[in-house]
Order: structure tokens, then C-alpha cells, then sequence
């Protein structure tokens, strides 16, 4: 049923929606437009600004509209700026339209400066303004799902403030870190990115090494650069973004109920004759599960705990200023509830952007951020609702929570948690991120840029699990627990841009330093036995057992040198040319200095001769680059090596002494080095009929050697590991981009564009240290990182299969599984790569509507070829001891190939084959988002005296498409913390 509040809601759009402007005294006006060469432009458009009322040139550009004196007409035609003329005396308006460069001359952030867009020589994506904010998100990065080609991105969980697991053109390391640099303001961030969306100006995707080289071995895995807004001259403007929005259970596995346990555990038992009748019932189940179960009661656990969540935000935010003057200041509150209580984020922020000119030629900046979050986190229940009988009540008859529901002392109810001081486990963090600039251009095309940045961090963790509780387990000790700790990381960059112009040739160049140093310290105090469960984890102190207390102090620090050429003759032909040094505390003594070099070349085809003219491409761009980046992306000290502390006892008689000592558990590595990326890329930029169709392609191959990998040492040595350079990967990959207006809006009428994304990775291993393989990492040359190497299931022996099923050592309801060398025998040698996490291929389509003031945005979104483990279809109680997921298991009067024959005589562990139960197809399609929006028009804005208001609805997560419904298999095959649904209602209001 719809809630009475959303029909108001679309009822109200709805009627302001008919309001239309009325104007007086209106007369006819004519005449003819053309292009910069005279030709008459037929199908541009004509619309009397604030109004409906539009028309479109004929095949001669003519037009007659009716307007009146003072009004303003708008004309508007792709490819071509728009002009806006105001009504006067005359009856006639005629004018020239010329070229929109603004398209191609966008201004487009890379490292450490500035570029056309059309100047681009790099594989560079932009996430445009209408996409980072036509959607609500916790983390702004989502919204790069689906939208910007080599970017694999998924939400890790549903859990309140979950992180995104995301890379850029696959995963390179086997040891060291895959993630992406993500850089705010010319600074590092990080991914768990607590900038609101609408804070935003521009994101940009650095993708090959022509663009990421400027970062070094910062930007080996790619790099995310986000700038914020800023303030501009003129009249101060204020803006108010809100949304609320109701969080639901999305996808889940169906758990067996009641009577379907009942089932299972009865053909378990039937399997080694202890159970052929209702009768024997009473053999099999204890007293209380007996009696729920001949009552008709049973309990759903996984429905008792997932309930309705909800996020919304609030932001405001005042810019304005002065020619020497500007400001951007904003406020923000976050507030996520999760499915399940006691699972919240509160997050609190404010920005502060000031620039200054103290001269005509020097400026002053200040770019502030201040963020606050308190997050309580749930210990996952799931996993014990799912295997616990259902055969109990949760509740008494009086409503009070019974503790051990299902008959027995030890099975907890996965509700206890919820009871008030029962468990808590909360994170408070604190977080400065600013920076201080100074720009001085001394003289003209020539400025300096020094930049200070500070990024501190305060937080403290404490957890607390009473007795009784699922931390502690039954009759258990309580927990409680404190950490706390600070992270500063100082950067200190200064560099200079310099462009030259003259007659045909253009040339830039970039030259700067910047040093980073992070300091990171942890205190950390556990233990058993709180005096009292009300001091939760303030008063450590009060333990009285199994006590522990640890620190950790951990400093890195990075030099760079670094700088660019860029070069450009006729508008036709660009070049960039690059190099970086960086030197890295965490690498060897004599290799801690690492040289990154790159270049890129690229042909504007259409500025030549032969495709000048041309009406049908309207620009076409080829690309080629190469470079080098560096990846030292291990923890500081690896190099050093470590001691360990070791455990002594003492016997005294009756009393034991502890005693403590160290041993060597990590050998030294003098020589490790720097991992280096080699990448290729190949790319073409295009448009057709005046960039109606418009998009990229990028082919590209990225080599990586010298890994930053753990190699395996003999045991003679005393370790058992070591950190090496050894071994290579490989990535190889196609992306496409194209944008289209399909139908262009006309009166103000009806349009429709499209963006399609698509991305192809082929990732592989191509040398590991020792072979074609590394069993214990499961690492394979040829396949990806992250590859599944197990027996290929092939089904369920069958009754008729007994006498082959023998020869096997098998029989009946047994798992079938592939004999790959066909010689008769199962062996570990039979096993082979099933499957991998890596996509065959993501896709990304967006299509937006409107119509007037109106606007229908549908986006879906598809990630296609990858296997995942499945916690569902790998929870199977083949001895049904426990409940789990709904499965169709082989009995002599069920003859399937899913799951074989529940058996009381076994167990998991001992069951033949049945890890291979757990892969399954993870490949989905899903309409992410559908948002219906209305912009209200002039006339209704001006009465209220607000400059704009649009209120939207958006459906988020609703249809998911998969081979393993209803579960979302983005969430990786994971049972705890599910992914949600939302269905969010917006407002965004400027004054």
C-alpha cells in the first residue's frame, strides 16, 4: 500500500506543475538564424525565458513566436552557444550562432594544475556535477558506479556507514595495496570520503600513466581527484540540499523455516535408520523443540532482528564575496540507521573556503574541513539467527527476551544484544583536513604555488560485551575494551606552471617538490571480568582478568620531485612529456628513491584538412601513451625486521610464573625495491552530428613487476616468510564511453540522452617465485588474483549411478564431482580454477527524461562474468545439528543434482567435496536508481522570492536481476549486514 504522504507528495508536484506564467500585451516576432558562415540553422530552439511557450527554425531558419516587449528569448541548438536576446520595440530578431567551444574547452583537473579538455593527452574521466548529486549516497565516490569506464566499484555491505571496495583497471599487487589515491584539494583523503556530494565541484578519474605519473607511487593504482566548491564575486547565495529516505531488507537468502528443519533433520536421522516415523520425533529433538514444534511454533530469527532503517542529510551552505573576496562556508548533518539497532552513524561537518587577493598578483587560500562522527556498530547476529533452531520463542508470555530459547544452556538468542548494557561497541572520530595556499604570479603566464597541508585525526573505539551476549558466548566472561589513537599526516608542495604562447605553438611546463610525513600512534587496553557492567568500557581499570595492553607508533615519509611538459602546435598536435622522483622511507637503504617517467601524444584529426568540414564528425581525437609508475605500498619497518613477544610458564609447585621473551619472526629485507607499473594506452575521443553522439574509447595494457610480495623461506632458516620483489601481473582492457542525445528538447518540450559505460579486464598472474602456482595463496600464472581453484561439481550421484558411484568410493546422493585426467580417480590433481571475483564486464546505462520541468532519471547498472562464494549455498547442514538456507537436497524420492543426502553420520568437515557447494554465478544486473524530479518554474520561484526549488523521489536498489534471487550478490556472498533498499524523498532549494 502507498503511504497517504507520498501521494500528497506526487499530488502536490503535480499541481504546481500546471502553474504557468501569464503575460500581457504579447506580440509576434520574427526572424532568421544562421551560422557563422550564413547558412539558416533549421531546429533551433526559441524559448521565452521563464515560460513554456517555445518554438524551433524551419527548414530555412525562420521562426515566429509571441513574446512581449521586456521578455527574453533563448536560443539554444547543439554544439552551438546559446544566445538570449530581450524583446524591444523592433518585431524582428535575427542573429549568427557560433561554435560552443565550451564543450571541448572545459577545464579539467590533473595533478598539480589545470587542462582543456580538449588539450587532454591522458585517459582522464570526469564525473559530471548532475551525476554526483542526482542521487543520495553516504560516500560520494559511489556515484562513480556505472558512470566512468575501468572502475569496478561495489558497496561492501548494508551495513550504516559501510566503505566501497573499488579499483581502477584491475588489481595489480598480490601483497601490497590495490585501492586507488583519492586526493580532495590537492591533498590525500583517503576512500571512506565524508565530503558531501553537493560540496562538489568536479571529480576526475585519472586512469593511464600519461595522467598519474605526476603522483608517483601515490598514483600507481589511479588516482581520484575531487575539487571543492568555492565562492564567487557577486551576490551572496544561499543553498539548502535535504533528503530523508527509508532503508528495507533488499535481497536475502531464504532460510528454512520450522517444518522445513523438521524435514532435514528427519531425513538426517532416516539416513542411519534412527528416524522412520513422527514417532521417533521424540529421539531426535529435545523436550522444548518438541513441544514449539507440535504447537506450530517456530521462529523466523533473521525477521526478528532486520527491521526498517532510515538515512537522511541536511546541508546548507552561503557563498558569495567580492572581487578581492570570495567565500564558500557549509554545515551538514548525516544520519544513517541500519536494519539492525544499535547499528547508527552520526556524522557533522563544516567547510570553510576563503580566497584572497592581497594584490593584483598574489592570493591567498584557505580550504577547511571539519568532520565528526559518532558510529555504533552491531556485532553481526545474523550468523547465529541463521544455524540456531527455529524451533523457539524469543519472547515469554510477559514479552521479556528469553535468553536460551530453544532448550538448551548453550544456544543463545541471537536477540540478546539488543538488551539494554548488554553490548556496545562505539567509535568516536574527529577529523581536521585543510590546507593553506599561497599563488604568485610575478609575471605574466608564470605562477607559484605553495601549499601546506594538515590532516589530523583523533578516535577512540570501545567495546563492551556483557555475559551472555554473542561475543562472549554463553555463561561467558564479559568484554570490554578501549582504543585510542591519532593519525597526522603534513604536506608541504611547492611548484610552478608556466605557459608560452606564440604564433602556432603553445607550450606549458610544471616544475615542484612536495614532502609528506604521517604519524600514527594506538593505545589499546583489554580484558575479562568487568567489576561492573555499568562502567561499559570507561573504567578498564575494573577488569580482573586475562588483561592485555599494547601501543603502536608508526611514522612514514615520502620526497617527491617532480614535472611536466606539455606542448602544442596548430591546435592539431599535443605532446606531454613527464617525470617523478620519489624517494620512500619504507623501502631499503639504497633503494628508497624510485623514477617514474611518462609520455603521451595525440592528433586532433579534425582540425586537418580532409575532416575540417566535415558535418558529420564533429570531433575526433586519437591518443597514444606510455609510462612508468611505482608502488611501495607495504608498511613501514618490513625491511628492518621484527621481534615477537613469546610467552613463558614457570612451574612453582602449585603456581605457574609467567615469564616474556622475544624472538626473531620477521628476517630483514635489505634489498627491497620499488614495484613498477608499465602501462600502454591507446585512446579515441569522437563525435558525431554536432556531439549528439559523443564518448571515448581506451585500450590499454598495464605489466607490473618486480611485486611487492611475501615469499615462502625454508624452515631451516627459523622464518617462515620474507618480503621480496618477485613476480609479475597483467592487465589488459577495453573501456567505451558514449553519450547521446536521442531526442533533443524542442518548446520546451520532451528529451531524452543516454550515457552508456563499458568495461572489459582481463587480469592475470604471469610469474610467481617458484612455478605456475602458489597453492597456499592460491595464486595461479594465467588466471586473477582473486581466483577460485577447487573440484568442478558436477552434480549428485543417482541412484541408477550406484555401481560408477562405487568406484569412487561414493554412493547415491553423494556429491558428483569432474574426473579432469579421466583415470578413475579423484585426487587433488582433479582440481581446477572454477572461477574468479574478477567481472567479464561491467555496464553502465543511464537514461534521462524530461519533459518542461519534469525529469525521470533511470540508471542501470550491470557487473557480469564473476563467481562468488557463497555463504548461503556453503551453510548447508549436511547433519542438520543446525538450521541454515533453504536448499533442494537429494533424497531417493528427490532426485536432484543441487545438494546431497542430509546425513546424521557426517558432518561438513567430512563431507567429500563439499566446499565446491559454496561457488556460484555472483553476476547481476540492477536498476540502481530511478528518480522522478520537477523543477518548479520562474513564475512559481519568484512569488516564493527563492531562486530555484526542485523536490525529487528516488528508488534505489529496488530490481535486482541474478541467478541467486532474492539474495544481492553485490554484497559478495555474505550473509551479515544484507544490502538495503531505499526509497528517499529530496528537496534543493537556492536563495
Amino acid at each position: 500500500m502507498v503511504p497517504v504522504k507520498t501521494v500528497w507528495a506526487f499530488f502536490l508536484l503535480g499541481s504546481l506543475f500546471l502553474l504557468q506564467p501569464v503575460h500581457a500585451q504579447e506580440k509576434t516576432i520574427t526572424g532568421t538564424i544562421t551560422d557563422e558562415q550564413g547558412v539558416p540553422l533549421p531546429g533551433v530552439n526559441i524559448l521565452v525565458q521563464g515560460t513554456s511557450t517555445g518554438t524551433q527554425t524551419d527548414f530555412d531558419g525562420n521562426y515566429s513566436i509571441e513574446a512581449a516587449p521586456g521578455q527574453v528569448l533563448v536560443f539554444t541548438y547543439i554544439g552551438l552557444k546559446k544566445e538570449e536576446r530581450t524583446v524591444g520595440n523592433s518585431d524582428t530578431i535575427s542573429l549568427q550562432m557560433s561554435e560552443d567551444a565550451e564543450a571541448l574547452d572545459e577545464v579539467v583537473v590533473i595533478g598539480y594544475g589545470t587542462v582543456k579538455k580538449s588539450d587532454l593527452t591522458g585517459s582522464v574521466a570526469s564525473v559530471k556535477e548532475r551525476d554526483l548529486t542526482s542521487i543520495p549516497v553516504t560516500n560520494a565516490l559511489e556515484t562513480m558506479q556505472g558512470k566512468v569506464p575501468g572502475v569496478d566499484l561495489t558497496k561492501s555491505s548494508g551495513q550504516a556507514g559501510a566503505g566501497l571496495n573499488f579499483s581502477i583497471r584491475g588489481n595489480r599487487s598480490l601483497n601490497a595495496d590495490n585501492g586507488p589515491l583519492v586526493v580532495v584539494d590537492g591533498m590525500i583523503y583517503g576512500s571512506t570520503l565524508d565530503v558531501n556530494p553537493n560540496d562538489i565541484a568536479s571529480v576526475e578519474v585519472l586512469k593511464d600513466a600519461s595522467a598519474t605519473a605526476i603522483y608517483g607511487t601515490l598514483g600507481a593504482n589511479g588516482v581520484v581527484l575531487i575539487t571543492t566548491k568555492k565562492g564567487r564575486s557577486g551576490k551572496s547565495k544561499v543553498s539548502v540540499n535535504s533528503y530523508y529516505s527509508l532503508q528495507t531488507l533488499g535481497g536475502y537468502a531464504d532460510i528454512m523455516s520450522g517444518p522445513e528443519w523438521v524435514q532435514l533433520r528427519r531425513e538426517s536421522r532416516r539416513t542411519v535408520g534412527e528416524w522412520s516415523s513422527p514417532a521417533d520425533d521424540a529421539n531426535i529433538f529435545n523436550p522444548t523443540q518438541l513441544e514449539n514444534f507440535q504447537n506450530g511454533i517456530w521462529t523466523d530469527w533473521a525477521d526478528q532482528l532486520l527491521g526498517t532503517g532510515s538515512q537522511q542529510n541536511h546541508q546548507v551552505s552561503i557563498s558569495g564575496g567580492s572581487e578581492k573576496t570570495t567565500y564558500y562556508f557549509s554545515m551538514e548533518y548525516f544520519r544513517e540507521e541500519g536494519l539492525l539497532q544499535n547499528d547508527n552513524l552520526d556524522r557533522y561537518s563544516g567547510r570553510l573556503t576563503v580566497d584572497h587577493k592581497v594584490l593584483d598578483n598574489l592570493k591567498v587560500s584557505s580550504n577547511i574541513m571539519y568532520t565528526m562522527k559518532d558510529h555504533d556498530r552491531r556485532r553481526d547476529p545474523l550468523n547465529q539467527a541463521n544455524k540456531m533452531s527455529p524451533l523457539g520463542r524469543p519472547y515469554d508470555d510477559e514479552g521479556n527476551l528469553i535468553t536460551f530459547p530453544v532448550g538448551d544452556s548453550s544456544t543463545l538468542n541471537p536477540l540478546v544484544d539488543e538488551l539494554p548494557g548488554n553490548y556496545t561497541d562505539n567509535e568516536d572520530n574527529k577529523r581536521f583536513f585543510g590546507n593553506i595556499s599561497l599563488d604568485w604570479t610575478p609575471i605574466e603566464n608564470l605562477t607559484f604555488t605553495s601549499r601546506l597541508g594538515i590532516d589530523h585525526m583523533n578516535f577512540r573505539r570501545g567495546i563492551f560485551s556483557a555475559t551472555n551476549t554473542l561475543e562472549v558466548g554463553a555463561d561467558g566472561l564479559s568484554l570490554a575494551s578501549a582504543e585510542n589513537g591519532t593519525f597526522n599526516r603534513t604536506t608541504w608542495e611547492n611548484f610552478a606552471n608556466y605557459t608560452y604562447t606564440t604564433g602556432k605553438h603553445e607550450i606549458s611546463g610544471l616544475l615542484g617538490t612536495s614532502i609528506w610525513k604521517t604519524v600514527e600512534e594506538n593505545y589499546t587496553a583489554e580484558g575479562r571480568d568487568l567489576a561492573s557492567a555499568t562502567m561499559l568500557f570507561h573504567n578498564l581499570g575494573g577488569l580482573q582478568s586475562q588483561i592485555r595492553v599494547n601501543s603502536n607508533l608508526e611514522e612514514k615519509q615520502l620526497a617527491s620531485f617532480f614535472g611536466r611538459v606539455n606542448y602544442k602546435y596548430a591546435d592539431k598536435y599535443l605532446f606531454t612529456l613527464l617525470m617523478r622522483a620519489d624517494g620512500s622511507s619504507v623501502l631499503s637503504p639504497g633503494n628508497k628513491w624510485g623514477y617514474f617517467p611518462s609520455g603521451a601524444f595525440s592528433w586532433v584529426l579534425k582540425e586537418e584538412n580532409f575532416l575540417k568540414d566535415s558535418q558529420t564528425i564533429s570531433q575526433l581525437k586519437a591518443r597514444v601513451s606510455y609510462g612508468i609508475s611505482g608502488n611501495s605500498a607495504v608498511s613501514p619497518y618490513q625491511t628492518l625486521g621484527s621481534l615477537s613477544k613469546s610467552t613463558y610458564a614457570y612451574d612453582h609447585g602449585t603456581d605457574e610464573t609467567p615469564a616474556f621473551g622475544y624472538y626473531p619472526s620477521l628476517i630483514a629485507s635489505n634489498n627491497l625495491s620499488w614495484e613498477t607499473t608499465a602501462t600502454t594506452n591507446l585512446g579515441l575521443d569522437f563525435g558525431f552530428f554536432n556531439n549528439r553522439i559523443s564518448g571515448s574509447l581506451d585500450v590499454y595494457q598495464q605489466n607490473t613487476s618486480d611485486l611487492l610480495m611475501q615469499r615462502a623461506l625454508p624452515t631451516s632458516s627459523g622464518f617462515s616468510t620474507a618480503w621480496d620483489n618477485i613476480g609479475k601481473t597483467r592487465n589488459r582492457g577495453v573501456e567505451l564511453y558514449v553519450n547521446t542525445m536521442n531526442i533533443v528538447p524542442q518548446n520546451n518540450g520532451f528529451g531524452w540522452s543516454s550515457d552508456i559505460t563499458f568495461t572489459t579486464n582481463k587480469e592475470e598472474i604471469r610469474e610467481l617465485p617458484e612455478g605456475d602456482r602458489d597453492l597456499a595463496n592460491g595464486w595461479f600464472v594465467g588466471q586473477p588474483i582473486e581466483s577460485f581453484y577447487d573440484y568442478e561439481k558436477l552434480g549428485i550421484w543417482q541412484l541408477d549411478e550406484a555401481d560408477q558411484a562405487a568406484s569412487y568410493g561414493q554412493e547415491p546422493g553423494d556429491i558428483k564431482v569432474k574426473d579432469q585426467d579421466g583415470d578413475g580417480v579423484i585426487t587433488p590433481e582433479d582440481r581446477t580454477i572454477i572461477g574468479s571475483t574478477v567481472p567479464d564486464y561491467t555496464l553502465g546505462f543511464n537514461n534521462r527524461f524530461s519533459y518542461r520541468g519534469l525529469e525521470l532519471n533511470v540508471f542501470v547498472y550491470a557487473r557480469q562474468g564473476q563467481s562468488i562464494i557463497s555463504e548461503a549455498a556453503g551453510s548447508y547442514k549436511v547433519d542438520a545439528l543446525e538450521n541454515g538456507p533453504k536448499v533442494d537436497y537429494w533424497t531417493p524420492e528427490n532426485p536432484t543434482n543441487a545438494y546431497p543426502r542430509p546425513d546424521a553420520g557426517t558432518s561438513r568437515a567430512s563431507t567429500q567435496y563439499y566446499s565446491t557447494l559454496q561457488y556460484v554465478d555472483g553476476s547481476f544486473i540492477k536498476i540502481r536508481d530511478i528518480t522522478l524530479a520537477y523543477s518548479f518554474p520562474q513564475s512559481v520561484t519568484e512569488y516564493l522570492k527563492i531562486a530555484k526549488l526542485r523536490c525529487y523521489a528516488t528508488a534505489k536498489n529496488y530490481f535486482v536481476f541474478s541467478k541467486i534471487d532474492p539474495y544481492d550478490p553485490e554484497r559478495g556472498g555474505n550473509l551479515s549486514f544484507p544490502m538495503t533498499r531505499q526509497l528517499v524523498f529530496g528537496i534543493n532549494l537556492e536563495l
